[in-house]
């Protein structure tokens, strides 16, 4: 770790690695939460959700079905950190009705003490869940519930049991399951981000200490591990900088360890504005529609380096808000005679992570109509600059860039390099989905890696057999499952079977990137498929 933390009680701090540490501090001890120059990278994000024919159109069931592989993830850990799980559902069962999940962490139950496995919450065995489900009432005895239903829905499409009635497999359906339930964003993060209380959101050192958990279980039981994240944030300078890519980076690097997590659905929400601004122009204007019910929002700017940038707000009524670029991180605050709506910007010169300029603004009780922002840039080039919107239902659908682009919206963590980043398609008819978001990152690097389908896919999702235990979703998270799944038949052949027992997460990127099935009308890597369609068979075909 940077710096010292060995004067601090163990009671207020928790280890994630050697490179990162959360330190916990009664609120009413400290300032209120602010950005500064040198903090920015240490405010948790926030995270929200990215969401047989399927497995086919992957390459997937030919790799079970093959008399030789045979593969079924049998040997393998998938691990899925998202909203919980429906541990009761037979998509997580064996023939004989036990469980395949291994065990819960469940963040959201407090415990007194959470044991010697995790931090804080509350962690299942797999003794307790099958204890669980002999019971006639196994929320007694394991309390775990996805209320949400996103994370049992990825866990069926990574690692479901089949279902030949549903005409229902996961990818890996014999791979051990690890589960972690992520509790909700902590309520001065919410207000700090303006974020709706209805909305699901998590924080990223909970994420962080879940993918550490996560690698500990595997390691424990010597069986190699895939991990899926299909969450997702428009924060960050988008080149994977940020302690959750870093940390991703690391895991991916070692040995019998992949991560798979979605591009988002951010390619048609108009919540990216790209500018350019060149030599001989003075300034560039980027024009931001605030619909009638917004109550709050955070934007960011992020202006490539090694060049400086200035920025002037104006208001519907014309009113303006002036920037000021010397004020080493200090919050301005901003009030308008003709509107209730005030603006605290912070101005980061540099910004420590990424090396760019970082412009924070929060907008509180913001006025509707057409809002304008004058970006001036110390030119000795053609400079340019994004600015993002939050994801999703952070914000309504009718706040908006009126000259948005849709490039340059994968969201974090899918800027990970050493993580599969995966867009999705309709399998159906070889389009990408609509709302995919789109590539490269900011300095150029190809991103999304590939397309798996994630169109109208059905999967597992919370409920009884009277209400119906499957269903259909879209979204770039079902991708990041499915691939999930994949990676985690790869390494049974690499690993379990001691095939190529060295393969990291990097390497398991690679070769399903050459595997990958390609249009002949299409140029490759591209913004929208990257290098192509998952096609786990292919990779087989040319290691043959």
């Amino acid at each position: 770790m940077h710096g010292s933390i060995g004067y601090i009680s163990s009671d207020y701090f928790k280890i994630i690695s050697e490179e990162y540490a959360v330190i916990y501090t009664p609120l009413d001890a400290v300032s209120p939460i602010h950005v500064n120059e040198g903090n920015y990278g240490s405010i948790p994000k926030y995270y929200t959700y990215m969401d047989e024919e399927a497995l086919l159109a992957s390459g997937i069931t030919q790799v079970q079905n093959q008399p030789y592989l045979n593969l079924k993830g049998n040997g393998m850990v998938i691990a899925v950190i998202d909203s919980g799980i429906d541990y009761r559902h037979p998509a997580f069962r064996n023939a004989a009705g036990t469980s395949r999940i291994t065990c819960i962490w469940d963040q959201s139950i407090p415990a007194g003490e959470p044991g010697a496995n995790v931090p804080y919450g509350t962690e299942f065995t797999e003794q307790q869940i099958n204890e669980a489900l002999e019971s006639e009432n196994p929320y007694a005895v394991v309390p775990s519930r996805d209320e949400n239903g996103h994370g049992t829905f990825l866990a069926g499409i990574a690692a479901g049991s089949a279902d030949p009635a549903e005409g229902f497999s996961g990818a890996a359906p014999e791979a051990t399951i690890i589960v972690v339930k992520l509790k909700p964003i902590k309520q001065y993060l919410r207000e700090f981000y303006l974020l709706p209380e209805e909305a699901d959101a998590y924080q990223e050192d909970d994420i962080m200490f879940a993918v550490h958990y996560a690698v500990q279980c595997a390691r424990r039981m010597k069986k190699p591990l895939s991990i899926c994240i299909g969450l997702g944030t428009s924060q960050g300078a988008h080149l994977g900088t940020g302690p959750l890519q870093q940390f991703l980076n690391w895991v991916s690097s070692y040995a019998q360890n992949a991560v798979s997590v979605a591009a988002g659905n951010e390619g048609n929400a108009r919540h990216h504005f790209s500018g350019r601004i060149r030599e001989g122009d003075r300034d560039l204007t980027a024009e931001l529609r605030i619909g009638e019910k917004e109550t709050g929002f955070v934007m960011e700017f992020w202006g490539d380096m090694p060049n400086f940038y200035s920025m002037n707000i104006i208001a519907p009524t014309g009113e303006r808000a002036e920037i000021k670029t010397n004020l080493g991180g200090e919050v301005q605050n901003f009030r308008f005679v003709f509107l209730p709506t005030r603006i605290q910007a912070t101005y980061i010169r540099v910004e420590r992570q990424s090396g760019s300029t970082l412009i924070f603004l929060r907008f509180l009780d913001p006025a509707p109509g057409i809002w304008k922002f004058q970006i001036y840039g110390e030119i000795e080039f053609d400079i340019g600059f994004h600015m993002w919107l939050p994801v999703g239902r952070m914000i309504t659908e009718e706040t908006y860039f009126v000259e948005s682009s849709p490039e340059n919206t994968i969201t974090n963590p899918g800027d990970t390099e050493g993580a599969m980043t995966m867009t999705a398609y309709n399998y159906r008819d070889g389009s990408l989905y609509l709302n995919a978001s789109r590539g490269y990152l900011t300095n150029g690097r190809v991103k999304p890696d590939m397309a798996a389908p994630g169109v109208a896919i059905k999967g597992s999702v919370p409920g009884n057999a009277d209400v119906g235990l499957y269903a259909v979703r879209s979204g770039t998270s079902i991708s990041a499952a499915q691939t999930a799944g994949a990676a985690a038949l790869l390494m049974e052949w690499a690993a379990v079977r001691g095939a190529i027992p060295s393969l990291n997460g990097k390497s398991i990127k690679n070769y399903l990137i050459r595997g990958a099935s390609r249009d002949r009308n299409r140029d490759y890597p591209n913004r929208e498929w990257g290098y192509g369609a998952l096609n786990l068979y292919r990779v087989f075909e040319l290691l043959s």
